[in-house]
């Protein structure tokens, strides 16, 4: 069973731009792998942009991050809501079929209330100098807590309708 056997993958971006058209967040379908069903871009900052079109930072920074969120769902069967390695808001959802755990929704590219971005690492990955990032870190919105765990709940919601329907339709097949 594969994420594309839930929904298309015209389905799964359209979900995807639904999401980030909503909540301001930069979203996208992952499978167990970490491989994106979603091809829908979005980007919610600059940064975030620049370190996705560098392969050693996406592979530093971002697939660093959704590695572990994707970990933490497989094992707990819950959205993990927390931050990622440069300290943006960072959320992943489980896709569960039954007990088949097909992958994420994800949100990242906000910064916290309070936050700031790790420039460091954001530095040593891309080599922008840290003078640059802190002039694009002022371009970020914020997500509070509760916005974060309100995208959490709506992906859910969303995902379980998918499962549904899919399992309906299982259930009616010969």
């Amino acid at each position: 069973m594969k994420l594309t056997d839930l929904l298309t993958e015209t389905e799964w971006d359209d979900l995807v731009r639904d999401s980030h058209e909503r909540f301001g967040i930069s979203c996208a379908v992952a499978d167990a792998d970490g491989v994106h069903v979603s091809h829908y871009q979005n980007a919610c900052n600059r940064i975030c942009t620049i370190i996705k079109n560098n392969p050693d930072a996406v592979a530093t920074i971002c697939a660093a991050a959704m590695k572990n969120f994707t970990a933490e769902t497989k094992a707990t069967g819950k959205p993990a809501i927390d931050e990622c390695d440069i300290a943006l808001v960072k959320v992943a959802v489980p896709i569960v079929v039954g007990d088949t755990f097909l992958g994420t929704v994800s949100g990242c590219g906000l910064l916290p209330e309070d936050g700031e971005v790790e420039d460091f690492l954001v530095h040593k990955t891309t080599g922008i100098t840290e003078d640059h990032i802190a002039e694009l870190a002022k371009e970020i919105p914020t997500m509070t807590e509760a916005r974060a765990g309100q995208f959490a709940d709506y992906i859910a919601t969303r995902v379980a309708e998918v499962v549904s329907r899919y399992e309906s339709k299982g259930a009616m097949m010969p």
